[in-house]
């Protein structure tokens, strides 16, 4: 917008945040003032939509571009960067983008980003919450691994894929788990230690190995009800020792090697399956429970399964 006088000024039919303006009246002094959209008080939905361009803070100096995807060769001083708005232009936050950004703490992706890919936030030890709009569509492996101050994270309904380790050693307290996803990947909430309850959703058909391990604060989970859920991986809640109880669904046909050991709290297991999954080696050592229970009828169980006294009172 070219500078005008007021009495010249047309309503805005669109506005570009980079380089339109807003005109104030400053009374105390009897001027006209002018004053950047892209410094207007907005929302982050209001920025994803209405402000393309990336901007930074590094070393305390801001800087703005127009980038359409952000890697690792774009030229971020990963030891000096604080905040960044991705902006609406990007489409990709690429590998190892902000790798070890010890010092960021404040990120707002954009409307544009469809994928965050593998190691892009790793060891950003500063970032304390990220919201993930609903354009992106995956999230790559250890993206968010080590993110020890994150205590607060939204994955939307979009995302249909997260990669091993995404969360590994982050610090949120919940998290809900999008309907798309259809497998739990390897390790993806491994040593969360203030991860108290998840429900994961009956659309998820594997749970891959230390998905939930050290969880050391897990009280409760809901496994999903689904035919196709046929697995419990190895060392899936591996030391989750304030899990008090598990409901096994009937569809399980295997349980891996040490998939509950040393879950020390864990007091009831249930196992609803007729016919008794194969077991790994230690699955049940070291939990409190010395009984599992099964349904009435229920064929291949024994006397004792995993070390536990067999009841078939379901």
């Amino acid at each position: 917008m070219a500078d005008k006088k007021i009495s010249q000024l047309v309503e805005l039919t669109s506005a570009n945040a980079a380089t339109d303006f807003l005109p104030v009246v400053d009374t105390s002094v009897g001027e006209t003032k002018k004053i950047a959209l892209a410094n207007l008080p907005m929302s982050d939905a209001a920025l994803a939509q209405s402000y393309p361009y990336t901007t930074d803070f590094q070393s305390g100096t801001e800087q703005t571009r127009n980038l359409t995807s952000i890697d690792n060769t774009s030229g971020y001083d990963n030891n000096n960067i604080t905040s960044i708005y991705v902006g609406s232009n990007v489409t990709s936050i690429g590998s190892s983008s902000f790798y070890e950004a010890t010092s960021l703490a404040s990120v707002t992706i954009g409307s544009g980003v469809t994928s965050i890919g593998s190691y892009s936030f790793t060891f950003c030890s500063s970032l304390t919450s990220i919201t993930i709009p609903d354009s992106v569509t995956s999230i790559g492996s250890q993206a968010f691994n080590n993110c020890s101050s994150l205590t607060s994270i939204t994955i939307p309904d979009s995302v249909t894929s997260i990669g091993n380790d995404a969360f590994t050693n982050c610090n949120f307290t919940s998290v809900t788990i999008p309907d798309g996803i259809t497998s739990l990947s390897t390790g993806i909430f491994k040593s969360c230690a203030s991860l108290t309850s998840i429900t994961i959703p009956d659309s998820v058909t594997s749970i891959g190995g230390y998905a939930f391990a050290y969880c050391s604060s897990l009280t409760s989970i809901t496994l999903p009800i689904n035919p196709l859920f046929t697995s419990i991986g190895d060392n899936v809640f591996l030391f989750c020792s304030s899990l008090t109880s598990i409901n096994i669904p009937d569809s399980v046909t295997s349980i891996g090697s040490f998939a509950f050991a040393v879950c020390t709290s864990l007091a009831t297991v249930n196992c609803l399956a007729t016919t008794a999954p194969t077991l790994g080696s230690y699955a049940f050592y070291g939990i409190s429970a010395t009984e599992i229970h099964v349904p009435v009828g229920a064929t291949g169980y024994g006397a004792t399964y995993g070390g536990l006294t067999v009841v078939a009172d379901l």
